[in-house]
């Protein structure tokens, strides 16, 4: 079941050596730069690789299934994982368009996306459905009641006239495209939750902040506002109020992606602890002599694998399900945690210090409980299944 195909090994030997030649060296200062900070030349070398197109549909363009989109997510963040948030952000909102079934749409807009990147000159994608007050009760499995959104949407013409505000999109900054979420009813409910494309260019569209955040700092997070923004009947993703299936869908891909981003946290971090254990030396002797320092390790190895074998299931599970890829995610993003804690913990004073490196996982790992839906939402999405089929054997056991 986990064999990888010559494509996917490919993948991985290729991605591997972009991230140890670029983003290595790149991670602190990345880390380190003004909030919202752009590097145009990683973002062109990334296009070398197909990473902005690489989950569209292979009659478009498209060169990676799910699971090389996953092993491409992990080499990257296994150095920076700022960037792999980047590309996921891309990948989800492209992945928005492709699931719309907006033909016309899918034709022009990927075509686009596919010339920018043989040119090297990415037209980057961001997704845009959190507010400040709505999030991750949007993707509850059973829904909200009180949920209220801000972004609204009410007909004009042969269009729609946006108004509202979003929070926390990533990459909103160099976003040429958006896929914005608002609501089509009077009561701002998300029963009338409909998607919708536009192009960050369009006058209306204002971005109110770049905010400075504890982790993952290379994938910028934003603040924006829409004033009375015309988006045309064409450039719907839904039928009004026919978002919240899509949404839904994109929460699978995206929790997915978010697993894969944890496991190259944690790998990175075991990777220092492990490196440092040989060398650091304690009472005369190397730390990895010692039987606790062993026993961290192997438990960091042993989470490492599960989380990952995991990711991958839940990438090859096609459609992908919810319930697998909220599985994974959480798993992963809560092993990450531990992991970075204790590579932390095994480096010690040194471990603390900006130089290590330690602590960058550490900050990064924190973020990865909470985008994509925070953990707990998550696992409420494994347990309404697990609730209502009660007595019926665990999921994925037929």
């Amino acid at each position: 079941m986990f064999e990888w195909t010559e494509e996917q090994h490919a993948v991985c030997s290729s991605v591997r050596r972009f991230a140890q030649r670029e983003l290595r060296w790149r991670a602190h200062q990345l880390d380190t730069a003004s909030p919202g900070t752009v590097d145009g030349d990683l973002l062109r070398q990334s296009c070398i690789f197909g990473l902005f197109s690489a989950q569209l549909p292979e009659d478009y363009g498209g060169t990676m299934d799910r699971l090389s989109a996953a092993i491409a997510l992990e080499e990257i963040a296994r150095w920076e994982a700022g960037i792999a948030t980047l590309l996921a952000a891309n990948s989800l909102a492209l992945l928005a368009v492709a699931r719309s079934g907006n033909t016309a749409l899918m034709q022009r807009m990927f075509a686009d996306v596919v010339a920018a990147e043989e040119r090297q000159e990415p037209l980057l994608w961001g997704l845009a459905l959190t507010e400040r007050r709505a999030g991750s009760d949007l993707v509850h499995p059973t829904g909200v009641p009180g949920s209220r959104l801000m972004m609204t949407a009410k007909r004009h013409g042969d269009g729609y006239i946006l108004s509202g505000r979003k929070a926390y999109c990533a990459g909103g900054n160099l976003a040429a495209w958006l896929c914005v979420f608002a609501t089509v009813s009077e009561d701002r409910s998300p029963a009338g939750l409909t998607g919708f494309v536009l192009p960050t260019s369009t006058p209306g569209f204002h971005v109110s902040d770049v905010l400075s955040t504890m982790g993952l700092r290379a994938c910028p997070l934003v603040e924006f506002y829409l004033e009375n923004v015309y988006v045309p009947a064409t450039d719907l993703l839904t039928k009004e109020g026919g978002a919240t299936a899509l949404v839904q869908e994109l929460s699978a891909y995206g929790r997915c992606q978010g697993a894969a981003i944890a496991v190259g946290i944690a790998r990175g971090a075991f990777e220092l602890a492990r490196q440092h254990s040989l060398i650091r030396e304690q009472g005369g002797s190397p730390l990895v002599h010692h039987q606790m320092v062993q026993q961290m390790l192997a438990d960091m190895a042993t989470q490492i694998e599960a989380a990952r074998l995991l990711t991958h299931k839940a990438a090859m599970t096609d459609p992908p399900d919810v319930v697998l890829s909220s599985m994974a995610k959480v798993f992963a993003s809560d092993a990450a945690v531990r992991i970075t804690t204790d590579a932390v913990q095994i480096m010690g004073a040194y471990g603390t210090t900006t130089k290590s490196g330690a602590e960058k996982y550490f900050r990064d790992a924190k973020m990865t409980q909470l985008f994509e839906g925070t953990n707990e939402i998550c696992r409420l999405a494994i347990t309404a299944p697990l609730l209502q089929y009660a007595g019926q054997g665990v999921i994925g056991s037929d």
